[in-house]
């Protein structure tokens, strides 16, 4: 029960919708209509033509918003520093628009790492052959942590690699083992590297046997890389060292080394993608959820009107909006291939498309802008008065006194008289 009182629940309900339009009313309904007191029994909301109303206002106005954003060009103006390599290296921005510098270059000559022992490869379901307790050790700075495996008589070189991956990776020692396997091939093998990169001691180690030939048979106690720091340049200098593959290198630039390289990776300003990826997907979302709301109700020939208008757009714009990656599928609503989209970004299309169509009376931007603004400063316009007052009379019910109670369905269609 909604009680009608001097915030009147009517005038709240639809303010949202039409502004101040409803002021009028509902001083006249709290003087005439409805004596204090008296309550309507009502769910407006779940009325399908209320709802619909009130999901194209808000999809109006929200994608009002980003066509001014993506047609002005701020959606592309926030900018950050990109990697023409992104393979090699990728880079972190965090510095001011004021210190960003136009270019910088760097040649990564080698990745930091830390030790990597790599055993043999043996075939995964052989036998190992030696059953019983065995134990090895594995020395980090001078301090040795030891092992023990029981190898049961049926155990393969899997099993055994698995049993000694788990005693070391339990352990927390500064180092992580991983038990590969090679289903083609049929063999499996034993990997044991350092937690950490960087050439120090920490991060070198040695593997050996205490009892039992457990490291020498998996082989587990050869050293395949040694512990490194990164080696790299910037702008040609001179040659620096990191014991992490990520490094600051100054002016806000963070970067993190993917592999060695023998050319330079220019780090260049660019537009910030993701920023004006999400502009283009919230149009996207409120594009479709427009057009999905105007389908819903394609019983109303004005929803049915506000769907073909949208339509109408999109295939006459289509061949262009397809250049830049955005589509539509077989039910029309708006789609994005990331990969081409991220491609028409780069190379500046994206910005390039809308904010010369939104300059064209004619352009996709500028018609879908009216389109939307339209919708959101209008809204009664694009619902149907008597299938509205129809849908929402079966929803409202009234108990109490006075001229309300007489001529409720006469006072509800002055109220949309009123409003359209």
């Amino acid at each position: 029960m909604m009680t009608i009182n001097s915030n009147y629940g009517i005038y709240n309900l639809y303010n949202s919708l039409y502004q101040n339009s409803m002021s009028k009313f509902s001083n006249m309904l709290g003087k005439n209509f409805m004596p204090s007191g008296n309550t309507l029994s009502s769910n407006p909301l779940s009325s399908k033509s209320l709802q619909y109303v009130t999901n194209i206002k808000s999809a109006s106005k929200n994608l009002s918003g980003y066509l001014n954003s993506l047609s002005s060009g701020s959606a592309f103006m926030k900018k950050t520093m990109n990697s023409s390599d992104n393979d090699v290296l990728t880079v972190n921005y965090t510095g001011s628009i004021f210190n960003r510098p136009s270019q910088t270059k760097v040649k990564v000559d080698q990745l930091a790492s830390g030790q990597v022992n790599e055993g043999a490869k043996l075939q995964a379901n052989a036998a190992f052959g030696d059953s019983g307790a065995k134990r090895f050790a594995i020395e980090i700075d001078g301090k040795k942590t030891e092992f023990t495996v029981n190898v049961a008589a049926g155990d393969t070189n899997k099993d055994v690699q698995q049993k000694m991956a788990d005693a070391v990776n339990k352990s927390g020692i500064g180092v992580k083992a991983a038990f590969e396997t090679d289903s083609e091939k049929g063999t499996s093998m034993l990997k044991i590297e350092s937690v950490g990169t960087g050439n120090d001691a920490k991060n070198k180690f040695t593997v050996s046997d205490v009892i039992g030939n457990l490291t020498a048979k998996t082989g587990v106690n050869e050293i395949k890389q040694q512990a490194q720091d990164a080696l790299y340049r910037v702008n040609g200098g001179e040659q620096r060292s990191s014991k992490s593959n990520t490094v600051d290198i100054g002016l806000g630039m963070n970067v993190t080394f993917k592999k060695a390289s023998a050319i330079d990776v220019t780090i260049s300003q660019g537009t910030d993608a993701e920023y004006a990826k999400k502009a283009v997907d919230s149009l996207v979302k409120n594009y479709n959820d427009l057009y999905v709301e105007a389908l819903k109700n394609s019983d109303d020939p004005k929803a049915e009107g506000l769907a073909s208008r949208l339509l109408s757009v999109s295939k006459t714009y289509s061949g262009s909006l397809a250049k830049i990656g955005v589509g539509f599928d077989k039910d029309g609503k708006m789609t994005v291939d990331t990969e081409q989209f991220n491609k028409a970004l780069d190379n500046g299309n994206v910005e390039k498309f809308f904010t010369e169509n939104s300059g064209k009376n004619y352009g996709f931007t500028n018609q879908l802008a009216k389109i939307a603004d339209n919708v959101s400063r209008n809204t009664s316009n694009f619902v149907t008065k008597s299938i509205f007052g129809n849908d929402l009379m079966e929803k409202f019910s009234y108990s109490g006194s006075g001229s309300l109670l007489s001529y409720n369905y006469m006072n509800t269609g002055w109220l949309f008289d009123y409003l359209y």
